[in-house]
């Protein structure tokens, strides 16, 4: 997945957005624990459909206010100079939602999706 965005600096980033999606009272759940975004739907890909539109436009909102870079690291990422980190795993556990998940026995899949930004 790529994702372009403008402001007013010259700036790369590629890294991976984690999201695991799960059933869930009959509806397939992607979840982001890195950027607590979340959604629903009736199938598993339609989860992960609905996730990728919803990831594009929390960049596309970020990005048009100004704020990307302010709110990745409100939510504990880490920027260097062509790359974004993620919190920790063990850090994210310290989110109820992720730890409820992982200790419920409900079964889940991870994805990893590679995304690059280009802030220029």
């Amino acid at each position: 997945m790529k994702t372009t965005a403008t402001d007013d600096c010259d700036r790369h980033y590629k890294f991976n957005i984690e999201f695991y999606v799960f059933v869930e009272n009959g509806q397939n759940i992607a979840y982001c624990p890195s950027l607590d975004l979340s959604t629903v739907g009736a199938t598993f890909n339609d989860a992960v459909s609905a996730f990728y539109e919803c990831f594009q436009l929390y960049i596309e909102a970020c990005v048009d206010s100004g704020t990307l870079l302010d709110d990745l690291a409100a939510h504990g990422w880490k920027a260097s100079r062509h790359t974004l980190r993620a919190p920790s795993f063990t850090a994210l556990m310290k989110k109820p939602e992720l730890k409820r998940l992982v200790n419920s026995g409900i079964g889940f899949e991870k994805i990893v999706a590679p995304a690059q930004i280009a802030l220029a």
